[in-house]
């Protein structure tokens, strides 16, 4: 059954997002502020499998030269707002998705705690 509309657009951005994969986890962030429910979620999910996405799998490595991009974009919106940017503005200003930022930071973080 093909899918809604408005989920198949979710659908193509997700596909669009996440070229070399995708794992539940970022499905989850890709659709936390999405207005679907546990439905249109399965129907997501059956979609997503069908054009061959294994959601079963690892999440994808975060690429260090995503790290730096992101960093760099954060300090340099920090000093035209003054203000902590969000992962969307980060997203935006670097061509990445919300989702990618978060996971960058988050590695840059467990690097960083690592070196400590």
């Amino acid at each position: 059954m093909p899918l809604r509309p408005d989920l198949h657009k979710i659908f193509e951005t997700i596909i669009a997002a996440h070229p070399d994969g995708l794992s539940l986890d970022q499905l989850g962030e890709e659709l936390w502020n999405k207005p679907v429910s546990y439905a249109d979620i399965d129907e997501i999910i059956g979609a997503l499998e069908q054009a061959g996405i294994d959601l079963e799998g690892p999440t994808p490595p975060v690429h260090p030269e995503d790290l730096v991009r992101v960093l760099a974009a954060a300090r340099a919106l920090t000093e035209e707002t003054g203000a902590r940017p969000s992962a969307d503005e980060i997203a935006k200003r670097v061509g990445l998705t919300p989702s990618a930022v978060r996971r960058a930071l988050q590695f840059g973080r467990s690097v960083g705690e690592q070196g400590s």
